[in-house]
């Protein structure tokens, strides 16, 4: 057997674990307080996952610091209208954030503001800070509140971009399987940590759009984490022997109605592990309904099932992901 059966729900836990603690701001940030500071901004790094700005405090003094500063994805900064052009090294701002809990000198960064009085909005739940200032950045998009509500302007297919909505029952932090004992390990060969896509089954968990592009022959599912392209191959047998040893693994598919059912497996001994998944679009056509099941031929214990939905949003789009480790 080429690679190491092991529990897979063990697997999906470390990684949910892992997602959790990576953005368990808690852990590395004191959320109950924040530090204010002023200074200039000395470099700008716009990727995701994070951005990342620099400020230089007391610049030229023997009090001389630099701070650096974590803070919201682009992918969620985009969709909030703030952009990085609204930041340029040199300008003198005020920065307000979480204080690190293990370096003096690092902050998550939740609000900025300019010299000309506007105040960047970095985090999506954050208030605005100074009251007098002229607010950059608006969360209705990420918070489901960018609606069509003309019935006749919604797709008519599953084939369209879906955003998840943040902070919304079954939309965001939706998928985690909540039970059964299965396993797998993939080996070195799976695209995890870094820039690279998850397994499938986290990936289509992710807070970010995704895009359903019907191609005839193949369906693609764009996910714009990580710019993950998942290919479906449509109307044809499902013969895998089990040798994909790439984290989302070989897929078919087939519509059933208006209704999508893919079937996908990976590399295992005797029987590949099997993930079942449907994408269906909701009675108003205003979400894209999704299921996934996780199945272990060779063990005696239940499926994983899970589910999530996304919402559609007017002038929703897929955007390249941009990524630094």
């Amino acid at each position: 057997m080429k690679t190491t059966r092991l529990l897979i729900a063990s697997s999906l836990l470390l990684m949910a674990n892992h997602a959790a603690a990576h953005h368990n701001w808690s852990a590395i940030y004191d959320v109950e307080s924040d530090i204010e500071i002023e200074g200039v901004i000395s470099s700008i790094q716009w990727r995701n996952p994070h951005v990342r700005v620099s400020f230089t405090v007391n610049e030229g003094t023997a009090e001389e610091m630099v701070y650096t500063t974590e803070s919201n994805s682009v992918s969620s900064l985009t969709r909030m209208n703030v952009t990085e052009d609204v930041l340029a090294v040199g300008t003198r701002v005020r920065v307000a954030g979480y204080r690190s809990r293990s370096r003096d000198d690092d902050i998550f960064m939740n609000h900025l503001l300019l010299p000309d009085n506007r105040e960047v909005i970095f985090l999506r739940t954050a208030e605005p800070r100074w009251p007098d200032a002229t607010r950059i950045g608006n969360t209705d998009r990420l918070h489901g509140r960018v609606v069509e509500p003309d019935f006749d302007k919604r797709p008519t297919s599953i084939f369209a971009v879906w955003n998840t909505v943040y902070g919304a029952q079954g939309s965001h932090q939706a998928l985690r399987f909540p039970g059964g004992q299965f396993a797998i390990d993939y080996g070195t060969e799976r695209g995890t940590g870094g820039c690279a896509s998850k397994d499938v089954w986290a990936q289509m968990g992710a807070p970010y759009p995704i895009q359903l592009i019907d191609n005839g022959d193949t369906v693609i599912i764009h996910a714009e984490e990580f710019d993950t392209i998942r290919e479906v191959h449509m109307g044809i047998d499902h013969d895998d022997p089990g040798t994909h040893t790439n984290n989302l693994g070989y897929s078919t598919g087939r519509m059933d109605g208006g209704r999508l059912l893919v079937t996908t497996t990976f590399e295992g001994s005797d029987s590949p592990i099997q993930l079942y998944e449907t994408f269906q679009l909701s009675a108003d056509h205003s979400r894209l309904l999704y299921t996934s099941t996780l199945v272990d031929p060779t063990s005696n214990n239940a499926p994983a099932v899970a589910s999530k939905w996304w919402e559609y949003q007017p002038g929703a789009f897929v955007q390249p992901f941009d990524c630094s480790p």
